[in-house]
């Protein structure tokens, strides 16, 4: 089949050739030895450090403030709920890029990370472990920070960089730093040992230089704040003042932010803490009366002493304190009470993803709701069940609006770039940030005439797969392509041109989205988006049971059919035939290969767990449609029947 899966060697292949050329780019090296090795200062829009002044935020002299969105997926693969190989490496540095024009256009001026990773001590590392072991450093990982930094000097994001985790360190925080001295996970705390190889880690990224600006980490106005790890609600009193101390012998320039998040939790005010935070989701204790009210509460608490900033905020449909059709409205409460309130400097929306490298987004499902995955921007309408477009919307008026701005039109998209096509005419492309869909044009010249054949294309329904496929041509003709990215500001220059495509087989594709595509069905089909992250993050299926089933048509003859479908418990294999005249059908024997994936951690998913089943087949000749049989419990995923 010729549908271009992920593979790993290629995405590690994929991410060290992107990274090599985008070091070069960014650092504008040329051709010559000398310049080979000369680093050269990275452009930024920073004049100042921002600093603290009672319980403000300043930028120069003046108060800073901020919405912005937590990016994991900026410095490590975001995939606690499955580990799945093909999803587990880092960003590239184009798909960073993606994520700070993300921001730019949002108007989000900060942006925070998630941990640095810190390998087990019985693991082989990975390229996305940063640290290899107590003061031990992957220096290639760590060139993945020193893009996101220098992008974010060019961009004008602040990063909010975490160093560690305790809750969500399913790649390694504090439980590892400790079984690397042979200690339990509650010892990193106490353990004098263990601290100190906190501090190494401490020290090695605070007095790091940056391999493309040349300019120390502890330097590096892009900074906005070192956190000492994600949600270390467990850290005590004496273990924060400890590391802030020594947070701050080493950078005066940088503000130290707690950790500790949930509302109601002690509230710890150190001369070396600057921000104290705190995170707001709808099934946290304290927060039954609304998000601003426990927030007022928290302020009252602090009472003027250091400023508060929500590091992380999820309005996650519940059914109890958010629902459909209140969501937009409580969010907006919400960012109106956060400019409201002079004690908080800013907001950051858990959590947002990026453009992929091969076409269309990453993915993370939220596993404590059903119907909840990372916000992808501009918001499309696919995600209405968290009602995404109404919420990047929010925010995006929200950010220009706590600095005190008019929000403007959105900028027209950038061009998309076009990725190779094969003898089957997939496409998929790079998106632009901003455009909320793409008009794909064929010609048989590369010069044109051109001619729109699909409009409006969305790259937010497909993951990880082709995101469209031609079926208007016929085996043996030659095409070239490119595409037009498009939002309500308008149009962008075209993609580059992809071709001469000499087509061999065209391939009709269905992603159950919806039943458009299906010829017929039995009436107990019924379509399920929830939990993706239970089915590799592949995002539609037709739910079935014994008995049912659904036809398709194509217009020429089949040559091969291809099939994936998930299975809760029992395998019931799903039976696939074929038909000349759509009266009487054969039953194929396809090759079946199995995969059965992981149970996710915890979260309302937890400890369930899906069997992926794909059947491939080749096709006697003659037959044009496609009859799928239901035996027992299953979800049907993709489908691709290959014709001529």
């Amino acid at each position: 089949m010729q549908s271009r899966p992920m593979n790993a060697n290629h995405r590690a292949s994929t991410f060290l050739a992107a990274l090599f050329l985008g070091l070069l780019s960014i650092a504008g090296v040329g051709d010559s030895p000398a310049q080979e090795s000369a680093v050269r200062p990275a452009p930024t829009r920073f004049q100042h450090f921002i600093t603290r002044q009672g319980n403000k935020l300043y930028n120069g002299d003046k108060e800073f403030r901020f919405i912005g969105a937590n990016m994991p997926g900026l410095v490590l693969p975001y995939d606690w709920t499955l580990y799945l190989p093909e999803r587990l490496h880092l960003a590239t540095p184009w798909e960073q890029e993606d994520a700070f024009k993300t921001l730019d256009q949002m108007n989000g001026r900060v942006v925070r990370t998630w941990n640095l990773p810190i390998r087990k001590p019985d693991e082989e590392a990975k390229q996305w472990h940063y640290v290899l072991g107590p003061g031990k450093f992957n220096e290639e990982a760590f060139k993945v920070v020193d893009n996101l930094l220098a992008l974010a000097n060019r961009y004008g994001v602040r990063v909010m960089l975490d160093l560690t985790a305790e809750y969500g360190d399913y790649l390694g925080g504090i439980g590892t730093y400790a079984a690397h001295r042979g200690k339990k996970r509650a010892e990193f705390y106490t353990d004098p040992q263990i601290k100190e190889d906190y501090k190494a880690t401490v020290r090695y990224v605070l007095t790091r230089i940056n391999t493309i600006t040349g300019v120390a980490y502890r330097d590096d106005k892009a900074v906005l704040a070192w956190q000492f790890g994600n949600e270390m609600h467990s850290a005590p009193d004496a273990w924060l003042s400890e590391m802030a101390a020594f947070i701050k012998s080493l950078d005066k320039n940088h503000l130290v932010a707690e950790t500790r998040h949930r509302p109601g939790q002690p509230l710890l005010v150190d001369p070396n803490i600057d921000i104290v935070t705190r995170h707001l989701y709808g099934n946290y204790r304290g927060v039954e009366d609304g998000w601003p009210g426990a927030m007022r509460a928290e302020m009252t608490k602090l009472n003027g002493a250091r400023p508060m900033f929500i590091g992380e905020f999820g309005p996650y449909i519940d059914g109890k304190m958010f629902t459909h059709a209140n969501v937009v409205d409580k969010l907006r409460e919400f960012l109106d009470y956060v400019q409201s309130e002079p004690g908080i400097a800013g907001a950051l929306l858990w959590s947002m993803y990026f453009h992929h490298n091969e076409g269309g987004f990453y993915w993370h499902q939220i596993m404590t709701y059903p119907a909840v995955w990372s916000y992808h921007w501009p918001g499309f309408p696919n995600a209405d069940a968290q009602r995404e477009i109404g919420i990047m919307t929010a925010m995006r008026e929200a950010a220009f609006r706590i600095e005190g701005k008019p929000v403007p039109p959105m900028p027209a998209p950038d061009a998309p770039e076009l990725l190779p096509i094969g003898d089957v005419p997939f496409l998929s492309w790079r998106g632009s940030a901003g455009a909320t869909g793409y008009d794909i044009a064929r010609a048989s010249k590369a010069s044109g005439p051109w001619k729109t054949i699909a409009a409006n294309v969305c790259d937010g329904d497909v993951a990880y797969r082709p995101l469209y496929s031609d079926t208007t041509v016929r085996a043996g003709q030659t095409w070239f392509y490119r595409v037009t990215a498009r939002n309500a500001s308008g149009a962008s220059k075209p993609s580059n041109v992809v071709g001469p495509v000499k087509v061999k087989r065209v391939c009709f594709v269905d992603e159950l989205q919806d039943f458009s595509r299906v010829r017929a069905k039995s009436d107990g089909l019924t379509l399920n988006n929830d939990y993706n992250a239970l089915y590799a993050e592949y995002l539609f299926r037709a739910k079935g049971n014994a008995d049912d089933w659904l036809s398709y048509r194509v217009p020429g003859s089949i040559e091969s059919v291809k099939v994936v479908a998930f299975f809760a418990k029992e395998i019931a294999d799903l039976t696939l035939q074929v038909s000349a005249d759509g009266k009487t059908f054969a039953a194929l024997q396809p090759k079946r290969s199995e995969r059965r994936l992981p149970r996710p951690p915890g979260g309302a998913a937890g400890k369930q767990q899906r069997t992926m089943v794909e059947y491939e087949c080749v096709v006697p000749a003659g037959n044009r449609q496609l009859k799928v049989l239901w035996n027992g419990p299953a979800e049907l995923d993709r489908v691709e029947v290959y014709h001529r």
